[in-house]
């Protein structure tokens, strides 16, 4: 996965705490979310007729996150990369999605999750 983070590094749709507050289960469609975060970086086919799409974000590295013991007090903690992992349905509408962030000092956070799941 990290390979994946450091690739998207300069690329890609920037995912944000405000676009993914905009996705709305049953309403958004796939079309919308390509709009809004780009072609995904993986699309597969799941049973039954679900789509899963996964985008990764990764922001430039910021100088304070190389300061050993005082980097984190200039903000060199701050999210480094989002992933966002969606599940569309058969009538091409999000059914569910998980966002999580992912910090320099390793930290992963999950800071959206949405939608019923199977059982």
């Amino acid at each position: 996965m990290l390979a994946c983070l450091t690739r998207q590094a300069t690329a890609g749709h920037a995912i944000t705490q405000e676009k993914i507050n905009q996705i709305r289960p049953g309403l958004t469609t796939e079309e919308d979310l390509v709009r809004a975060f780009g072609t995904p970086e993986t699309k597969a086919v799941c049973p039954p007729d679900e789509i899963s799409l996964d985008w990764f974000y990764a922001s430039p590295i910021k100088a304070q996150n190389y300061i050993p013991v005082i980097g984190p007090a200039l903000g060199g903690t701050q999210v480094k990369a989002w992933e966002l992992w969606v599940v569309v349905g058969a009538n091409g509408h999000v059914k569910r999605y998980i966002a999580y962030g992912h910090y320099v000092n390793g930290q992963v956070k999950r800071y959206v999750e949405r939608g019923p799941y199977p059982k």
